[in-house]
């Protein structure tokens, strides 16, 4: 179990929170609860509705939609994001490939603080629009190996 100091300087390894005040961070680790998963398990799945951010603290993850592999996650990295934001369906599945440790926020109590501060917006904002580029650059790679 990681202690609410822990959850702080994990937080603070996670791009959406690394501009945010230490003593928001400690308000926002009193929010987090931690959750593992085994190898092979689906943390979410694409097409349900999702109402969680996760943060990895150990292990890898595999994001696939359709049936692909769009990226894999590491220590620090977070999913579930736009799911928080637009109550729309899962546009992935998130399955651990190894053994993972997560931390949990519930979509009110992230809403709480997206209104509470600015600063998180923008983090989100910004772990979105960064995403969307890796997405396309994708996308023109893959365009230019089949020459479309």
């Amino acid at each position: 179990m990681l202690t609410r100091v822990e959850k702080v300087l994990a937080l603070k390894n996670v791009e959406l929170f690394q501009d945010i005040p230490g003593e928001v961070l400690a308000d926002i680790a009193s929010l987090l609860e931690e959750v593992t998963y085994e190898k092979g398990s689906y943390i979410v799945n694409e097409g349900e509705l999702g109402k969680e951010l996760f943060i990895i603290i150990e292990g890898e993850v595999e994001v696939i939609s359709g049936g692909s592999r769009i990226d894999k996650m590491t220590p620090g990295a977070s999913f579930g994001e736009m799911s928080l934001i637009d109550s729309q369906p899962r546009s992935a599945d998130v399955v651990a490939l190894e053994d993972v440790s997560l931390l949990r926020i519930e979509r009110d109590d992230f809403h709480e603080i997206l209104k509470q501060r600015d600063e998180v917006a923008l983090g989100v904002i910004k772990v979105l629009n960064r995403r969307i580029r890796n997405l396309n650059q994708r996308l023109l790679e893959k365009d230019k190996k089949t020459g479309s």
